[in-house]
């Protein structure tokens, strides 16, 4: 973390739970807690519950949770430095700066100077736009024709067609050239002058996703190549992690982004009421760019690129890129009589665009109806080459039912048996076996053992022993001994019963500060948000033992399904059986 615990804890116990999300949400006091129509999910009936007392808030539809650190960074998409900055802001609480070396520090104030000078600049091209000249009439009538009318929005501008009209201004608010040309927005020749850049374009700011101006992109209005050029890179902008309009589709928090190829595709999409729409630059789609799409909480792509063979071959090389990062792909194209969707969309309208947006298939069906125009399926030689690239698709997909529906297409397409594909498949994942294939080393055991380890039981266990270990820090010590953090199941409840074996204090809100991640946050939140309640130290000690053998059972189950050597089993299996055996005896127990 960038700022120590102590700060954290001051700035999320400045802001008071049910005063910042009643800013979001209409809540009701209910039986001491307050309740609402949860902002992350549709519902009719309120299920979105905030505590006072715990200093969080919790979802019983969604399953979302967390502290205020986790509200702002889910409602917001921040991050979770951002979202300590937000929260700082609003209780006017200085946050320390981090230690800086002088260079560092130098860097900052150039990026800094950048911003500025590219801010000056948008507003400058913005007002251009709004002049009353013929220059700026045929731009305003250019976007009128294409029913264009987020100029404000997205700070649509012109740069002049004279050749220094920005850098004069730029120097008229104190900037230096050398700067200015650092910035990409004017250039030097060798004679020792200056000039602007972009001049005589259709102008269109590029924002990151914290909406601060990094870069322009601009459309030539008038004849003249290249039609669009952009920003070279500086400090600032780097095409490969930037994508047009991520800050308007961050602020519409969807978990489906439709990505394009150019900036009138998104400028269209977003008239036309879809605003999970972001364009790339140029340039093809990185793994810089999945961090973005995960930053702003997406987890699901539809690739809309040009039907051209450059837009299909582009559309191919993202795919494989996306599902490395977890993201699940969806393909589609406009129709045959369209280029791109800005032109669909001015032929046909958002209704018949929305009815193409539900047609998006999943990237693998995509990938194999493309190959059906490759091959010619009445051959038996080129069928056979087409299944085995259809099995090459099909090894990427994780899901065991949507692989097990797509085999079954390609069988029926080719007249070759779904296991035949299924046995292609297991070569390009690289798999010892066959999915059909019986495990050969202990079988009657491993089928056993397998899949019980996340039964309903263990969860609710794991969450009950983690609950009375934070709320009777007093038994923490004796516990300790009979349990560890790896046979707890690791993850998010090791680290929390390591924290809980600290000793210390702390409430719930407390203890969710000290993840970053938003799913971690949320998973804390759901392990600790039932408050145990017992009579007596009796009651507390027959249910802290009955979640102990649970817990340690699970945990030599799973040894035992991933050994192979047979006397470890059998010491592992007299281990289980003397659990029943073994009781824990508590002395500092409910007060």
């Amino acid at each position: 973390m960038r700022y120590s615990q102590d700060i954290i804890e001051e700035v999320r116990s400045g802001n008071d739970i049910v005063d910042l999300i009643g800013g979001y949400v209409s809540l009701r006091n209910r039986g001491g807690n307050f309740f609402g129509l949860c902002p992350f999910h549709n519902e009719k009936s309120p299920s979105f519950s905030v505590s006072s007392d715990k200093q969080m808030y919790y979802c019983f539809g969604c399953g979302a949770g967390g502290n205020v650190i986790s509200f702002i960074m889910q409602i917001e998409n921040y991050d979770f430095i951002d979202s300590l900055k937000f929260l700082a802001d609003r209780i006017n609480y200085i946050l320390p700066q981090p230690q800086q070396n002088e260079a560092a520090k130098q860097q900052l104030r150039k990026r800094e100077v950048l911003r500025e000078i590219h801010k000056v600049a948008a507003r400058f091209y913005y007002d251009t736009l709004q002049e009353d000249k013929s220059e700026a009439k045929s731009a305003r009538k250019y976007l009128d024709d294409r029913q264009i009318q987020l100029r404000k929005a997205f700070a649509l501008g012109l740069s002049p067609s004279n050749w220094d009209s920005l850098t004069k201004n730029l120097q008229k608010h104190g900037f230096s050239l050398s700067d200015m040309v650092e910035s990409g927005l004017v250039r030097n020749n060798a004679a020792g002058g200056y000039y602007d850049r972009f001049r005589g374009r259709l102008m269109f700011p590029i924002l990151d996703v914290d909406k601060h101006v990094v870069a322009f992109g601009g459309r030539i209005m008038g004849d003249g190549e290249p039609k669009y050029l952009n920003s070279p890179e500086t400090p600032l902008f780097d095409k490969s992690r930037q994508l047009y309009g991520i800050h308007a589709a961050r602020k519409a928090r969807h978990k489906e982004l439709i990505i394009v190829e150019g900036y009138m595709d998104v400028l269209s999409l977003h008239q036309a009421g879809f605003s999970q729409a972001v364009g790339v630059l140029g340039t093809a789609l990185t793994t810089h760019h999945t961090r973005l799409i995960k930053r702003i909480n997406s987890d699901t792509v539809i690739l809309l690129f040009d039907r051209d063979r450059a837009g299909v071959q582009a559309l191919l090389r993202a795919i494989p890129i996306l599902l490395e990062a977890g993201i699940k792909v969806k393909c589609l194209q406009v129709s045959e009589d369209t280029k791109d969707p800005d032109e669909y969309l001015q032929k046909y309208g958002a209704a018949h665009f929305r009815v193409l947006l539900d047609s998006a298939k999943n990237h693998a069906a995509f990938r194999i109806e493309l190959l059906t125009k490759e091959f010619d399926l009445k051959n038996t030689e080129q069928r056979i080459i087409f299944t085995q690239e259809a099995a090459k698709v099909l090894s990427s997909i994780d899901n065991a039912i949507e692989a097990d529906a797509y085999i079954r297409d390609t069988a029926v397409l080719t007249g070759i048996a779904p296991q035949a594909i299924r046995a292609e498949m297991d070569k390009h994942r690289g798999a010892r076996f066959s999915q059909e294939a019986a495990p050969r080393e202990l079988p009657s055991l491993r089928q056993s053992l397998r899949g019980r380890q996340n039964d309903r039981g263990l969860l609710e266990a794991r969450k009950g022993m983690l609950s009375v270990l934070f709320a009777y820090p007093s038994v923490n010590q004796q516990l300790k001994e009979f349990l560890s953090p790896d046979e707890i199941g690791g993850g998010i409840p090791a680290k929390l019963l390591e924290l809980a074996y600290l000793g210390e204090e702390k409430n719930v809100a407390d203890i969710i500060s000290q993840f970053e991640s938003l799913e971690e946050q949320q998973q804390t939140a759901e392990l600790l948000k039932d408050q145990p309640n017992f009579e007596n130290t009796a009651a507390m000690e027959k249910a802290v033992n009955e979640m102990w053998r649970t817990i340690k059972k699970s945990y030599f189950i799973e040894r035992m399904s991933e050994e192979t050597d047979l006397n470890v089993i059998n010491t592992l299996g007299s281990a289980l059986r003397n659990l029943e055996k073994q009781y824990i005896s508590l002395n500092n127990g409910v007060k």
